[in-house]
């Protein structure tokens, strides 16, 4: 909530403000990611598959954690 503007506005009923994901799909997406642990010039790195969603997706939410810190 800190870091996005809310997805609607005030309405009679009163519903949320910002729509949120469910937990599993945040673990889908993050936790249970198939990647691998390599080690290119000494420097520790998560290497992923080449999809370009994954990586957008990825990195909004690496961000948007960044900015709420």
């Amino acid at each position: 909530m800190a870091t996005r503007l809310p997805d609607r506005g005030t309405t009679e009923k009163r519903g949320p403000l910002w729509v949120f994901e469910e937990l599993r799909s945040l673990r889908h997406r993050l936790i249970q990611r198939a990647g691998r642990f390599t080690n290119p010039q000494g420097n520790l790195t998560l290497t992923l598959t080449a999809n370009e969603s994954v990586k957008t997706g990825l990195l909004d939410f690496l961000a948007a954690f960044k900015e709420a810190a």
